[in-house]
């Protein structure tokens, strides 16, 4: 990896981990892994489309459950290329350890 390219993903991860990924090894395990990560993200972000919106005050439900379902479905099929951040957040929750690992070369 270039240095434009070790500094995106240093950026990327600080984001998610805070300072204490400053100091690891941008490597090729770093990105291997940073990619697992936002493929396990993408699952995730894919299901929340399906998660209806919450009930506006003063709506009538039976009205505004159909128009959820509609906005589900369309959501779901445009080519989404953002991942909801409560999903890269608990994925990056649950890799911290590998993370830490490959930066101390285990």
């Amino acid at each position: 990896m270039d240095l434009h390219e070790q500094q995106d993903l240093r950026e990327f991860l600080i984001s998610l981990y805070g300072p204490q990924a400053k100091g690891w090894p941008m490597t090729e395990g770093m990105f291997n892994l940073t990619y697992e990560l936002v493929s396990e993200s993408s699952a995730c972000s894919d299901a929340m489309d399906y998660v209806p919106r919450p009930l506006p005050p003063g709506r009538e439900p039976i009205k505004w459950i159909t128009k959820q379902a509609r906005e589900m479905f369309l959501r779901a099929l445009k080519d989404r290329k953002e991942h909801y951040v409560i999903c890269l957040k608990a994925a990056a929750y649950t890799m911290k350890f590998r993370f830490v690992e490959a930066s101390m070369g285990i």
